[in-house]
C-alpha cells in the first residue's frame, strides 16, 4: 500500500434523513452516501472509516473519517469537488493527507457530544431540526446537581440501550456540563467512550430529575444499580450532535 494515500476527512452533517453513519439497511447512510462521492471524484472503490457510529437523526458538526485512495487528487481540492456531489445535508469540512498508520476510530481519544433541548411551551421552527422539545416546567438547579455525578469512571448499564449485549459497561466521563440560556438547555459530555443510546438516556434521566420523578439519591444510585429500568426514558435522535472528535 506504499502507494497509496490515507486522507483524513472532517465531516458536518444533519443526520434528519439518514440511517446514522454507518451503512446497514436500504435507508440510506452517512457512510453510503459519502463513499459513494468518493468513488465518484477518485475513480476507485472506497473503503471509508469513521470515528464510530451515530443513531438515526443524529448529527455532527465535525465527524472524522478517512480512507486510502491512489488518486493524485491534492487532499485540499476534496473538499469542494465532494461537496458538488453531496446533497447539502452533508458538507465535507476539510481533508488532509495522514501518515499511513492513522485509523479514524481506534485513534480517537475522546469524543464531545451535547444534547439540545428547548425547555419553553411552542418550539420555534428553525430549531425542530435539532432541539428536543420538552414543554413541561424542570428544576433546572437539581438538574445540573445530578449532572455533576456524571464526570469520573462508572458503569453506564443504566444508561446502556437494552439488548445492547455489551459485556464492559464502565466508561469514563471527563466532563459534564449543564447550562441554560432562556429556554435552551444543552448537556455537552466528553467520554473516552460511549454506550448505544448512553448520552440520549443522561438526557432523558436529567430531565426526569428536573420534574421531580426521580430523586437525587436515587440518581446517584443507578451507577450501582445497572438497571436500566430505573433510569429515565430515552431523549430522541435527533437533539444529539457529534460536536467534536479530539485525537
Amino acid at each position: 500500500m506504499s502507494d497509496m494515500r490515507n486522507i483524513r476527512l472532517v465531516i458536518a452533517f444533519d443526520g434528519t434523513a439518514y440511517c446514522g453513519w454507518q451503512t446497514q439497511s436500504a435507508t440510506p447512510s452517512i457512510q453510503g452516501v459519502v463513499s459513494a462521492a468518493l468513488s465518484k471524484i477518485t475513480g476507485e472503490a472506497v473503503s471509508l472509516t469513521g470515528s464510530g457510529r451515530t443513531d438515526a437523526g443524529t448529527h455532527a458538526r465535525r465527524f472524522v473519517a478517512n480512507f486510502f485512495t491512489g488518486s493524485k487528487i491534492p487532499a485540499d481540492r476534496l473538499p469542494p469537488a465532494l461537496n458538488t456531489a453531496l446533497p447539502r445535508d452533508i458538507r465535507i469540512l476539510t481533508a488532509r493527507e495522514v501518515p499511513a498508520d492513522f485509523h479514524a476510530r481506534k485513534n480517537a481519544r475522546s469524543k464531545i457530544y451535547r444534547y439540545q433541548i428547548h425547555a419553553g411551551s411552542i418550539l420555534p421552527p428553525h430549531l425542530m431540526r435539532e432541539y428536543f422539545h420538552f414543554p413541561y416546567p424542570i428544576d433546572f438547579d437539581r438538574m445540573a446537581a445530578a449532572a455533576r455525578f456524571f464526570p469520573g469512571e462508572h458503569d453506564f448499564a443504566s444508561y446502556a440501550k437494552t439488548g445492547s449485549g455489551v459485556s464492559n459497561t464502565v466508561r469514563r466521563i471527563l466532563r459534564c456540563e449543564l447550562r441554560q440560556r432562556g429556554s435552551l438547555v444543552h448537556l455537552t459530555v466528553e467520554g473516552n467512550g460511549f454506550l448505544h443510546h448512553m448520552v440520549r438516556n443522561m438526557a432523558g434521566t436529567l430531565l426526569e430529575v428536573g420534574r421531580g420523578r426521580i430523586s437525587l439519591s436515587d440518581f446517584a444510585a443507578l451507577f450501582e444499580k445497572r438497571d436500566r429500568t430505573k433510569a429515565g426514558f430515552t431523549a430522541p435522535a435527533h437533539g444529539l450532535i457529534l460536536v467534536k472528535v479530539r485525537y
